[in-house]
């Protein structure tokens, strides 16, 4: 792609003759650049593009102007079209008009004030397009930041989750040789938003595998629709909307709107459930599971999780979780975490040993010892890095 020279006009006609005198007809007026036929003039736009202006033939063999600029129209939706033809023929105009955008339509010969004209109207609709194409980046680019920002900064545990999801969910899809990558792994990205309103000790227990009280079960559950409620006031969005708003639903609540065995055409669909996949892939990772159990647990549960996508987990390089050292209390043990020393009693005996996961007898087990006072109250420990606020924090 060229875009040294981004407002050039490419004029595209059969006969070289006639490009000839064009180009110094309007030489140091307008940055230009000719193909002869309508063949040539797209493999210029594919290859040497972008151009601000296209000014085709009507009458061209192998490919004539409509079909041109009309294919012109999907690659490149923001150059501006024009028609130049020798037919007066007004079908013809309005067919151009109709079936590829075209800007203007101008009978050949053309005087030069006229097609000077055209070409300058034609510039200034470019530079409006693309500026407010920049503006709408800018402000989309804007708002995701400031919401990413604001996650990281209030919950860190669900910003380091949205980050493995973002890389999760972008090799998913690059597997499964989706178009328009970006929209899952932002998608991804954006998941945990509603997360925001969701107490650290509560996500922490999610994560861990922890049993929930109704109340936090409830509350986790819905914040999918909060997230989902905040990125629906972002322009251009709702293909992620769509997928933030139903990452935790089952595959089998989705209506099935294919032939079985082929992915959803809808990317919001596509998106929900290649994140439910990735969510719980992570969580089992998390938990201390490696790739191959986490994906034999997935695939135990088709209704749970489209089968193709976890089908290809089995070639997404699994994130490492980055781990650092904790003190905590007893009591704020979870199965997230591993032990970072023995646990004895005050005469000696091994409890628990170090480097063993935490899990639910263990804990019993702690629970009863401390009741008796036979152990200490705070234990070291290695967490996922942003897990639950530390009583102490030490180097590892």
């Amino acid at each position: 792609m060229n875009n040294q020279n981004p407002e050039r006009v490419l004029f595209v006609d059969d006969d070289p003759n006639l490009l000839s005198g064009i180009s110094r007809q309007l030489h140091g007026k307008f940055q230009i650049v000719t193909a002869e036929g309508g063949l040539e003039g797209l493999r210029k736009v594919e290859q040497e593009g972008p151009f601000a202006v296209v000014v085709a033939d009507m009458q061209m063999p192998g490919m004539n102007g409509i079909q041109l600029l009309t294919k012109i129209q999907s690659i490149a939706p923001h150059t501006v079209r024009i028609m130049l033809t020798g037919n007066a023929d007004l079908g013809t105009a309005m067919h151009a008009v109709n079936e590829g955008n075209i800007f203007r339509f101008l009978e050949k010969p053309c005087h030069k004030d006229t097609l000077e004209w055209a070409l300058q109207s034609a510039l200034e609709l470019y530079r409006h397009k693309t500026a407010e194409k920049e503006l709408l980046e800018k402000t989309l680019y804007g708002s995701v930041q400031v919401l990413v920002d604001i996650l990281s900064l209030t919950n860190p545990m669900a910003f380091s989750r949205a980050s493995r999801l973002k890389t999760y969910c972008g090799q998913i899809a690059r597997l499964l040789n989706v178009e328009n990558v970006w929209r899952f792994e932002l998608a991804a990205l954006l998941s945990q938003i509603g997360c925001v309103s969701i107490p650290t000790d509560t996500l922490a227990k999610v994560f861990s595998g922890d049993e929930l009280t109704e109340d936090e079960t409830k509350m986790y559950n819905s914040h999918p629709t909060l997230g989902s409620q905040l990125l629906a006031r972002i322009p251009r969005l709702g293909a992620v909307t769509a997928a933030v708003s139903g990452q935790l639903k089952a595959f089998k609540d989705f209506p099935s709107t294919q032939p079985t065995g082929e992915l959803p055409v809808d990317h919001g669909v596509l998106g929900a459930q290649i994140l439910r996949v990735a969510i719980d892939f992570d969580t089992l990772i998390c938990r201390g599971n490696n790739s191959s159990h986490a994906i034999g647990e997935l695939h135990r549960q088709p209704e749970e999780y489209n089968p193709q996508i976890v089908w290809v987990l089995k070639s997404v390089q699994t994130v490492e979780v980055e781990m650092e050292t904790r003190v905590v209390k007893v009591r704020d043990l979870n199965n997230s975490m591993i032990l970072a020393e023995d646990i004895r009693t005050r005469t000696g005996i091994l409890v628990a040993p170090k480097d063993q996961e935490v899990n639910l007898s263990m804990r019993a087990r702690l629970g009863n010892y401390l009741e008796r006072h036979d152990i200490p109250e705070d234990v070291r420990v290695l967490v996922p890095r942003g897990h639950l606020k530390p009583q102490t924090t030490v180097s590892a």
